[in-house]
């Protein structure tokens, strides 16, 4: 607490109470009592809680005054203060967040289906909708056009918050559409949603958006971009030079790589700040001029890569609570790499070590290494179905980190797999055709190379991770 009242770097800072309590007695001391006499200040005499009085009104009107004058300065003011004073920059709280999420959607033929586009925002939308086991529904975030096959598409939640479904509970089609078959997420989430923002993150993003007004272009993006609702990360590429650089990216051209958003936003933001410079992206959103000219305005969602760890938990003492689900849900949640950046363990290690002081756990992570995953291809032995496909990451979600040849055969009660009935699709297993008795497919798999250390192939690449890629040892 401060023992002094002045005005600093840190803003205006003021004595606390002991400290006010302590100089009015003093004063009253040297003052009152000129022949050296105690003056008794115990709380139960008359002296004692009259300086306590004054003490306690100094201290209040300092914090008041301490209050009023720190609010005036956006980087220290809190709650209602940030509320009021952020408006003057045309900021505001977010309400939360909706959690995203990639579903794969199964078609027989040519199919359009409608998605929340500029209603990205709108709790109740209007879209494709699926759901999943817990009665949570999910809307298509963009209209998209798949051809017949399997098309993986980004949807979101329909209520805000930490909504994390588990893999393979998705199956739900709520709104019937002709042409569509089937419906699973193969995969964990891959952004997960939260609740209105904090006091800390508005004043972070209120900190970066003193580049939304910026004379470059590139930063102004980026700072608007950031402040869209359901945004999460943003990455923005200049080439400035006169050739292709070594991202791919051509001349005097913008890449922006985006997670979360209605593309609309995205694509009005890019538009007025742009300025004569090109975009790129597999998005394309068309936009009309004043002069009725058409601006084809594009850019990228991230390019999501499963990521998988391993290592061992090495115990100081014996840990008979330790729970190796909560752990792995902790680090789920936590290890985050931004779109762009490498994949090192010294943050797997960090995160490691929190989920295990959060569980109870004594001890560190040791041995911690990384991969992208194996390699599943399929092959059938059938009369009954033409063709069969797999999701590798799906694939070693279930089956685990062993390299081998998985057969599975149709049977007169279903799909069969070492002994078992199975939904196949639980294993990123597709098929067209009919099956019939007998028909199999065999899933040849290769275990990915694991290290400490990989590199992002692309500045549009975004390592994601869920429980169910997290393999732990404990060494007692």
């Amino acid at each position: 607490m401060a023992n002094i009242d002045f005005l600093g770097f840190d803003g205006l800072q003021t004595k606390d109470y002991n400290t006010l309590l302590s100089e009015i007695q003093q004063f009253l001391q040297t003052n009152y009592s000129p022949n050296g006499e105690e003056i008794s200040f115990a709380s139960n005499t008359p002296d004692g809680q009259f300086t306590e009085i004054l003490a306690n009104i100094g201290a209040t009107v300092r914090e008041l005054l301490a209050t009023v004058y720190n609010a005036t300065d956006p980087s220290k003011c809190d709650s209602t203060q940030q509320d009021t004073k952020y408006q003057l920059n045309y900021l505001f709280r977010k309400g939360g967040s909706w959690t995203l999420q990639n579903i794969d959607i199964t078609t027989d033929r040519t199919v359009t289906l409608p998605g929340l586009d500029g209603s990205f925002d709108e709790e109740n939308g209007s879209a494709f909708t699926v759901s999943d086991d817990a009665g949570n529904n999910w809307y298509l975030v963009d209209t998209t056009t798949v051809l017949a096959g399997t098309s993986s598409l980004e949807f979101r939640a329909q209520n805000q918050g930490p909504i994390n479904p588990t893999i393979g509970t998705i199956t739900n089609i709520v709104t019937i559409t002709n042409g569509v078959i089937s419906v699973i997420n193969s995969q964990g989430y891959t952004t997960l949603g939260a609740e209105a923002e904090s006091d800390y993150d508005f004043r972070i993003r209120r900190d970066r958006s003193v580049g939304n007004t910026s004379g470059n272009n590139a930063d102004s993006i980026l700072g608007n971009i950031l402040g869209l609702q359901g945004v999460t990360q943003c990455n923005v590429w200049d080439n400035d030079t006169n050739s292709t650089d070594s991202t791919g990216t051509e001349a005097h051209t913008l890449w922006v790589i985006v997670d979360g958003g209605a593309n609309d936003d995205i694509a009005e933001i890019i538009y007025a700040n742009k300025g004569g410079q090109g975009t790129r992206g597999a998005v394309l959103v068309q936009r009309e001029t004043h002069a009725g000219q058409t601006i084809n305005i594009r850019f990228d969602r991230p390019n999501i890569k499963a990521l998988y760890i391993k290592f061992d938990i090495q115990l100081i003492t014996d840990i008979t609570l330790l729970d190796n689900n909560n752990i792995k849900e902790y680090i789920a949640n936590n290890l985050i790499y931004q779109i762009g950046e490498s994949a090192e363990t010294s943050k797997v290690t960090q995160v490691c070590a929190n989920a295990l002081t959060i569980d109870g756990g004594d001890g560190y992570a040791l041995n911690v290494e990384i991969s992208t995953g194996g390699i599943a291809t399929a092959s059938i032995t059938a009369t009954g179905i033409t063709a069969a496909n797999v999701i590798s990451s799906t694939f070693q979600d279930v089956i685990g980190d062993t390299t081998g040849s998985y057969e599975f055969e149709y049977t007169s009660n279903g799909w069969e797999y070492d002994g078992n009935i199975v939904q196949i699709n639980n294993y990123g297993i597709s098929y067209t055709g009919n099956p019939d008795e007998g028909d199999k497919i065999t899933i040849n798999y290769t275990a990915g190379t694991w290290t400490d250390y990989i590199p992002s192939v692309s500045i549009q690449d975004e390592f994601v991770i869920n429980k169910n890629r997290i393999y732990i040892t404990v060494i007692e």
